[in-house]
């Protein structure tokens, strides 16, 4: 539409924070796939990402009262479960007052963000915050861990030391609000397809996740199969209004304990909600999942795949719009060995 704003998050650069030394990352408005080894920062970079889009909801617009320097840094802590900021510095940060501040950079919408934590003592100080978007971001994050069997949690988060970090609490708090009344029919279908396949529509009741089976009755979330419980989660984001355009979603690791079978559903979930003007951010290391983000896309689809990797004591990354064109492709290489293992054998 002429004259309309795109919130996408366009570029993301990270300096002195866990794993990245300096890494400057530009992203698609579509779908946005992340590979690599374990160690490599997806699930950092998926964490930044949400806590760049949960300050900017925290402040409610640059002109709110509730605008605060402290919002990132808040949400960078409780999204690390870290004992203090000292913890979020590289592994190349000096350990002494003249250590570098952790930086983070982000273009969103075409506007850049400045954030800036420097610490000594374990506590955040000399920060400096420069939001300039005139609006939010909604965002969500599925974390790989299921949480939907944890209902209740949220309401003793803020009183309770959880061993759960925010991106997990957040999840339950956002999938139990109440349903929306009227939804657009593509995410009816998508509902319904979800209903046949686990046997039952999603009920929250009594602070509780069940799945109410054809005939009335409920089996809990407690007993379901966990692929399950991961399509059940997807109806219950949906149900709630959750997957709006413009908004922000970020999943990581979507194949967890979730059928092969499956994947290609899932995919095809991701994609109509890219089409539907959602940003959508994933991690994964199933060859089937990457596999199918190339062959599920259509024409106008807007996908880019990024290759995170060690370069020494940091991490660098590169970009493809398609994954077959990787040099470092740490999924498809496991592969090639399974199969030169089973010829060998065979051999």
């Amino acid at each position: 539409m002429e004259g309309e704003i795109k919130m996408a998050i366009n570029k993301v650069s990270i300096e002195n924070f866990t794993v990245f030394n300096k890494t400057e990352i530009d992203f698609c408005d579509g779908m946005n796939v992340f590979i690599g080894e374990n160690g490599t920062g997806k699930t950092h970079l998926l964490k930044i990402i949400y806590a760049i889009c949960e300050s900017l909801v925290y402040l409610g617009g640059p002109n709110s009262d509730a605008a605060t320097p402290l919002s990132f840094n808040t949400r960078i802590y409780e999204c690390f479960q870290a004992n203090d900021y000292t913890k979020l510095y590289s592994n190349l940060a000096n350990n002494t007052e003249s250590r570098k501040p952790i930086i983070v950079r982000a273009i969103i919408g075409g506007d850049e963000h400045f954030y800036q934590i420097r610490s000594t003592n374990g506590d955040a100080a000399d920060t400096i915050f420069e939001p300039k978007l005139k609006g939010s971001v909604p965002a969500i994050f599925i974390p790989a861990k299921d949480m939907l069997t944890h209902a209740r949690l949220e309401k003793d988060f803020m009183h309770r030391n959880l061993p759960f970090d925010k991106t997990e609490i957040d999840i339950l708090n956002k999938a139990g609000i109440s349903t929306m009344k009227t939804l657009p029919p593509e995410l009816t279908i998508i509902m319904d397809k979800i209903a046949g396949i686990i046997g039952g529509r999603i009920v929250y009741k009594n602070d509780r996740y069940y799945t109410e089976k054809e005939d009335g009755t409920l089996i809990d979330f407690a007993f379901e199969a966990e692929g399950f419980k991961k399509l059940g989660l997807l109806y219950r984001l949906i149900e709630t209004g959750y997957f709006e355009k413009g908004s922000v979603l970020i999943w990581d690791e979507p194949e967890a304990n979730l059928n092969p079978k499956w994947i290609p559903f899932v995919v095809d979930v991701l994609f109509e909600l890219s089409r539907r003007g959602m940003q959508v951010f994933v991690a994964t290391h199933e060859y089937n999942m990457m596999k199918y983000f190339s062959v599920k896309k259509y024409n106008d689809s807007e996908v880019a795949f990024f290759s995170l990797y060690k370069n020494g004591n940091s991490v660098a990354y590169e970009r493809e719009e398609d994954y077959s064109f990787l040099e470092y492709n740490t999924i498809v290489d496991a592969n090639t060995r399974l199969l030169e293992d089973e010829i060998e054998r065979v051999l």
